[in-house]
């Protein structure tokens, strides 16, 4: 369904990937997140809220989740892909916004 073009970070679980819609070209952003990483870690709850909160979400000021899927390895969140990066990693450098 998606062409991988890039890592575009990492979390507890997994890494995020720039990916390219297959039928249409589209770009997104996809949440990679390992199930033995989310068990091992006890999380299994916390996730599974996160993705029921991002479906339901649909904001223009919110990155919201397009569907999800899983293999026998990984839970995949597809996601709005915001150039720029996380606002964690701009809070951490600049403290505040004009």
């Amino acid at each position: 369904m998606f062409n991988v073009l890039l890592p575009i970070g990492k979390g507890g679980f997994g890494k995020v990937w720039k990916v390219e819609s297959k039928k249409g070209g589209q770009v997104y952003a996809m949440k990679e997140m390992s199930k033995a990483k989310i068990i091992s870690k006890k999380s299994v709850t916390s996730v599974m809220n996160e993705k029921e909160f991002l479906a339901k979400l649909n904001h223009p000021f919110m990155v919201n989740m397009t569907c999800s899927f899983q293999d026998r390895e990984h839970l995949y969140l597809i996601m709005d892909y915001l150039d720029g990066g996380d606002l964690r990693y701009h809070l951490g450098n600049r403290r505040y916004f004009n």
